[in-house]
């Protein structure tokens, strides 16, 4: 259960959320080229390298799906859309486990802020991590 859990929040929002700073400028990463593949790293003019980008309507296109994919459509996790716990034992569980995920997410906010973090990485802060895959 706590693969499945894992797998559809966690390892969804690393693999997902980023995907618009990545893909959302598609010189990164064309999802499209046209003409003869390139085979060597040279002798190529920077003309040479924009004809075979995608036209304004195909990078359109793919900023906006990519936008759209890294969207988060449901709450955070462990705040949950509808309440299904009412027995005590439960109850308790679910209220530590939000206040687990806020000292995560308070520590992963600190070492983001830390001037000697050159890379920060919010896509696993459980303030930005959905409960669930919603696409």
């Amino acid at each position: 259960m706590s693969a499945i859990i894992s797998t559809c929040s966690v390892a969804h929002a690393a693999a997902n959320f980023n995907q618009y700073d990545e893909y959302g400028f598609p010189p990164n990463y064309p999802a499209i080229l046209t003409g003869k593949i390139p085979v060597e790293k040279e002798g190529y003019t920077d003309k040479d390298v924009l004809h075979q980008l995608p036209s304004k309507g195909v990078t359109l296109d793919t900023m906006v799906v990519t936008r759209l994919l890294s969207s988060k459509g449901t709450n955070s996790l462990g705040q949950f859309e509808v309440q299904y716990l009412y027995d005590p034992v439960s109850v308790s569980a679910a209220k530590q486990l939000r206040q687990d995920l806020k000292v995560i997410s308070a520590t992963i906010k600190a070492r983001n802020n830390d001037p000697l973090t050159r890379f920060p990485y919010p896509w696993l802060d459980p303030d930005i991590v959905p409960n669930s895959i919603s696409i």
